[in-house]
């Protein structure tokens, strides 16, 4: 039975190869003076884009859920709605966050009442990302692609979202802002301290100290014949690089999800700008190649040992609470 070490050399080799060079983020870019004309005419939203939107996340949850209407809502929010829209970003992302009743939610749909509302939360938004958003990533709207991902948020109710502190919020079920997008400086950097920017650049360091170690035990190791003991103790240290890589790209990324949380600060939070600092350089994305990696390799090891990959802790609790019960609607 092969090891971790041989599944993430595999998954290193037949993968991509970790670099750190410019990214992109609209998160410093220079505002524009009006709003995306591919979304909004002036500052209210264009009705075919909005009934779009909500008719897919509708169409969704109706296959899933009972009374849908009744207990969820959904807002279009993040810099895509802002004056940043034109940010150097790739595809125009647009961000749906929808908040749930859970009270309403559990009455129309009682067999979910075994699971909390973040083990819902958890479980549907895994189911999202791997059935809705491949189909929403490249989106037409008057000529511009977008790629439109839906989340459903914890700290969103059907009736708020000031909880996660997002920097503009259109309401889409009832067709307003609730959060109007603010005027900024031409130069947005300016608006975030020098600590700020030492702080990453310290993280940035680190990440390519990280990144050339590992590009050189690579380099070591192909040249060692596999059943060396010099092989193996390569390996072994591309393990412990690889693993420090991951454990700063989850640092980096879990560090913005909890700037919209209750507590955090949201768009303008430090952990925000720190996750848009890196995504600009590149760091994250080079750093996410080797998480990615680890990943893969021990989902591998667990097929081999298991015969499937395991279930992360909140999936196997939500699937707990729903054993006698399909996750799908009958």
């Amino acid at each position: 039975m092969a090891g971790y070490e041989f599944y993430l050399n595999r998954a290193m080799t037949q993968g991509a190869q970790p670099d750190i060079h410019a990214g992109a983020s609209g998160y410093f870019s220079t505002p524009q003076s009006g709003l995306d004309p591919h979304i909004f005419d002036g500052d209210h939203i264009k009705a075919d884009v909005r009934d779009h939107i909500l008719g897919v996340l509708n169409t969704y949850l109706d296959a899933h859920y009972h009374g849908v209407r009744t207990w969820c809502a959904a807002w279009l929010a993040g810099s895509g709605i802002s004056f940043q829209w034109a940010g150097d970003r790739g595809n125009g992302d647009l961000d749906v966050l929808f908040g749930v009743d859970f009270t309403k939610f559990y009455e129309m749909n009682p067999t979910y009442q075994g699971i909390s509302e973040t083990e819902f939360a958890d479980l549907l938004n895994h189911d999202l990302k791997t059935n809705l958003w491949p189909r929403t990533a490249q989106t037409d709207f008057h000529g511009q692609t977008y790629e439109v991902t839906y989340y459903l948020n914890p700290g969103t109710t059907s009736g708020s979202i000031a909880a996660i502190h997002p920097y503009a919020a259109y309401n889409l079920t009832r067709n307003h802002w609730d959060i109007r997008p603010p005027a900024l400086p031409e130069n947005p950097r300016s608006l975030y301290a020098k600590e700020w920017w030492d702080a990453v650049d310290a993280e940035k360091a680190h990440a390519h100290t990280l990144v050339d170690r590992y590009t050189r035990l690579r380099t070591q190791a192909a040249g060692a014949h596999p059943d060396s003991a010099t092989s193996k103790n390569l390996l072994a240290s591309q393990r412990i690089v690889v693993e420090q890589a991951k454990a700063l790209f989850d640092d980096i990324h879990l560090g913005r999800r909890a700037a919209f949380a209750p507590g955090g600060r949201g768009y303008g939070d430090y952990y925000n700008f720190r996750w848009q600092a890196h995504k600009e350089s590149g760091t994250v994305q080079a750093l996410n190649t080797l998480a990615t990696a680890d990943v893969e390799a021990r989902r591998a090891e667990e097929t081999d040992m298991y015969g499937a990959p395991l279930d992360d802790a909140a999936t196997a609790l939500a699937k707990a609470a729903l054993w006698n019960t399909p996750y799908r609607r009958s």
